[in-house]
């Protein structure tokens, strides 16, 4: 019992960094917009790799594109934010669809493959797809949307490091142009509101 009271008490102490470096990055972005840095600001248009080959957001049509950065190994944040888009997309009617991009970028490149990126977004949602490129190409996108990352190493543990990184849903046009943002503890209720504002339904 002490040994795993032991063990508890190291990995809470542990994940208390992690889970104050999210929120402080999260609130470091909110402040940022908040005191000039609006959403016309930040974002822009990129060209990214799919399974399926380059994906080049301006060439996407009149769309609206929901996107978040995050890697396949997150253990929870990332699951539940897929799973709220998911929810959110399932509520909208099949025409709006049509004009509606789910994107999941990896800021974990060296272990998201482009196989394992198709397969774990479409288990959510068959109108997402999961984008990656080199790290240089990941850390300057993430840096012009005002997305924050870094590798936290796990001693002991076979994934060898987890990735901290800001939790935001980015609402763009086909330039990129961050036209809203949704905090990834909105509820899917929030996120679809969001949704329908921008598609005008």
């Amino acid at each position: 019992m002490d040994s795993f009271k032991k063990h508890f008490l190291k990995a809470l102490v542990m994940l208390i960094p992690a889970v104050a470096l999210v929120a402080g990055m999260e609130y470091y972005q909110k402040q940022q917009m908040e005191q000039g840095q609006t959403s016309a600001q930040i974002g822009g248009t990129f060209v990214l790799q799919s399974a399926d080959g380059p994906f080049d957001l301006s060439q996407q049509g009149d769309k609206l594109n929901v996107i978040y950065f995050g890697y396949t190994q997150c253990p929870d944040i990332c699951p539940t934010s897929l799973s709220v888009m998911a929810h959110a997309f399932k509520q909208l009617p099949e025409e709006a669809m049509s004009r509606l991009q789910g994107i999941l970028i990896s800021v974990d490149p060296e272990r998201d493959t482009l196989e394992h990126l198709k397969n774990y977004t479409e288990f959510f949602h068959s109108n997402i797809v999961g984008l990656t490129d080199t790290p240089e190409n990941i850390k300057a996108l993430a840096a012009r949307y005002g997305a924050f990352y870094r590798k936290a190493e796990i001693a002991g543990s076979a994934m060898g490091y987890a990735v901290d990184h800001t939790s935001i849903f980015y609402l763009t046009n086909s330039q990129g142009q961050v036209v809203e943002t949704v905090s990834h503890s909105a509820s899917p209720d929030d996120l679809l509101a969001a949704l329908k504002r921008q598609l005008k339904l």
